[in-house]
């Protein structure tokens, strides 16, 4: 006697615009890492170092204050600071942008995170030889009012809030407001400020992002972000 087994499984669609244009996921010839907004909320993808535990190869070393260095596959730059040209592109809404203060703030209201491993040419402002990030906030839409607003608590006074509302104005425009704060008193102690309050690594940080869609056709949509 012998028994069969036989299943069906259907594999989600995943687009992305790694080439400056949406294409699948699976029919891009690119080594690429891409998470939407329901998979960087499950696999709690909260700033790079978080990123790193899901993107095989990819490595984040924190800088004390402010700037992190980024390896892709073990090539990568690990100067911290204003006249370090990074090996790592990183890119908001397909912009070259310095991201090493996402490692402070982390991530906020993202559409989806895509990683690009290797060697990139200059669709995102410049080449790079490690790999490049590409963040796509997420943009308003006339469906309707909704929002959400969390409050996190934490050791050494750590207080970190976001906000995210969408607001229709008509049925073509749209307004998104984003807000995160972030405050946390320093873990290491400073021994040579005679000032109280003055422990190294501390917090106290601001973001707002505001965007603006507007579609005036149905093959033209405009965002002023």
């Amino acid at each position: 006697p012998f028994s069969i087994s036989m299943f069906a499984q259907e594999v989600e669609e995943v687009v992305v615009t790694a080439t400056k244009k949406e294409e699948s996921i699976q029919d891009i010839a690119v080594s690429i890492s891409a998470f939407d907004s329901e998979s960087i909320a499950a696999e709690q993808i909260y700033d790079l170092s978080d990123l790193a535990e899901v993107v095989p190869g990819f490595e984040v070393a924190k800088g004390i204050g402010s700037g992190s260095a980024f390896t892709m596959r073990g090539i990568g730059s690990y100067g911290v600071g204003a006249a370090v040209v990074s090996s790592f592109v990183s890119a908001i809404n397909g912009h070259s942008a310095l991201v090493s203060v996402f490692n402070d703030m982390g991530f906020h209201d993202l559409e989806r995170i895509e990683v690009l491993n290797g060697p990139q040419g200059t669709l995102f402002g410049r080449n790079s030889v490690g790999g490049a990030i590409n963040m796509i906030t997420a943009k308003g839409d006339t469906s309707g009012y909704y929002g959400n607003a969390s409050i996190d608590i934490a050791d050494y006074n750590g207080l970190k809030t976001t906000s995210t509302f969408n607001i229709p104005l008509d049925d073509k425009v749209a307004l998104r407001l984003a807000t995160s704060t972030l405050k946390r008193d320093g873990y290491m102690e400073n021994i040579y400020s005679v000032q109280k309050d003055q422990d190294v690594d501390g917090r106290n940080q601001v973001a707002y992002r505001a965007t603006l869609t507007f579609e005036p056709t149905d093959n033209t949509t405009i965002h002023i972000i």
